[in-house]
């Protein structure tokens, strides 16, 4: 991917040429973003700006075929981008996205046709795995609203995803190792933390609308926890399968890495390991 990361920097066509073809594709689509982002990491706003504009195009199809993601992909990927570019501070940068992902979680509201075609879908999978003997406990309705429920936190674990990908390139190219020194740095704003913690709490008391939010808001602290250990991966000089460890407590146990990201943000652990 490094090779299409270079071609796109080669000059404005090139990179038109990728974020076309690479958003005309389901999935696919997440390069053409990563694009975006690398863009405006990279260059002047103005050229971000027309690459955006390029990369909405096959987006805008989508759109118009009811699915709204890859349009709200591309500007939230550009606007956090530019962010990041200014403000250089991943925190910064992880706050405005978790603003972003509710309001993505919030533009269902707005959404009813594509709520209404994953629904018949739903439905069409309920009939035909019934056919086959299989007894589901759950309606269409109740089973597209608990996928809805985690909208929101898809959409900022995607962009954040693309604007990784994006820096990433963005070292590779330009400032090699530059992209590990960031992301082993990242801490939560010490506020931000205890804010994230007290809504947290009363998301998992059932506190509206914070409950229906509380995959988006554990999405930081459990990128922040993930930091911490990949830095004391490297700080330790341990093998590659401790990162792959670090992967597997996000997944099977990631309250705890979600702990570890909220208490370093307030403790700073990574000052306490290198004063000892």
């Amino acid at each position: 991917m490094r090779g299409l990361a270079g071609y796109a920097m080669h000059g404005r066509r090139q990179a038109i040429i990728v974020v076309l073809l690479t958003g005309i594709f389901p999935l696919v689509y997440c390069l053409s973003a990563a694009v975006v982002g690398l863009v405006n990491l990279r260059k002047n706003a103005t050229e971000g700006l027309l690459i955006l504009l390029w990369s909405l195009i096959p987006a805008g199809i989508y759109w118009i075929l009811g699915d709204s993601q890859p349009l709200i992909l591309m500007l939230s990927v550009a606007v956090l981008a530019q962010a990041l570019k200014y403000l250089e501070s991943w925190s910064k940068v992880i706050m405005l996205g978790t603003v972003l992902g509710i309001l993505a979680q919030l533009s269902l509201v707005w959404q009813g046709e594509y709520v209404a075609q994953l629904t018949s879908m739903m439905n069409e999978v309920i009939i035909l795995q019934e056919s086959q003997g299989v007894v589901y406990d759950y309606t269409a309705d109740e089973l597209v609203g608990l996928l809805l429920g985690f909208y929101g936190a898809y959409h900022f674990a995607i962009v954040i995803s693309c604007l990784v990908l994006a820096r990433w390139w963005q070292a590779r190219l330009y400032n090699p190792g530059g992209f590990k020194h960031e992301f082993h740095q990242l801490r939560l704003e010490p506020g931000f933390a205890i804010l994230l913690t007290g809504f947290i709490i009363a998301a998992l008391a059932g506190v509206p609308p914070l409950s229906s939010w509380l995959a988006i808001l554990c999405i930081p602290p459990l990128l922040g926890g993930l930091a911490l250990l990949h830095y004391m991966v490297a700080y330790k000089k341990l093998s590659l399968s401790w990162i792959v460890m670090a992967w597997l407590a996000a997944l099977f146990i990631s309250p705890l890495v979600i702990l570890l990201g909220l208490l370093d943000s307030v403790m700073n652990f990574r000052k306490r390991i290198t004063s000892n």
